[in-house]
């Protein structure tokens, strides 16, 4: 492994993050790219990349990873237990936001009941 393949990893993430503006997958770097696991790993651990996870993941080149974004509750299973969360903390829960949660609850299992058949 040489450190001129190191850079041309990291080149291709800095080109990859810039076109699609989102880190860089490693299965793009394998199979688009064409580079080998170990050139990827030569390239992190000499510092040239960094990785992140989640909605941030991928390969970033070092110091151009973006910051977390703020945690939102977007799914309804974490508004449900966001709203349980409430409750458990001892506050109350408005009727109005209960029946909204239900509904769309109801609505999804039959969206699931409806794909099965």
């Amino acid at each position: 492994m040489s450190s001129t393949k190191s850079l041309e990893v990291a080149r291709f993430v800095r080109n990859y993050v810039r076109e699609n503006d989102r880190g860089c997958p490693k299965g793009v770097l394998q199979h688009v790219g064409g580079f080998k696991a170990k050139d990827i790993a030569l390239a992190l651990e000499t510092g040239l990349l960094e990785s992140g996870r989640g909605s941030e993941g991928g390969l970033f080149p070092k110091g151009e990873r973006p910051a977390p974004k703020d945690r939102v509750a977007v799914t309804l299973k974490s508004r449900l237990v966001d709203a349980l969360r409430v409750i458990a903390n001892g506050g109350t829960l408005d009727r109005a936001s209960a029946v909204s949660l239900v509904a769309e609850y109801d609505g999804e299992i039959e969206k699931r009941r409806a794909a099965q058949e």
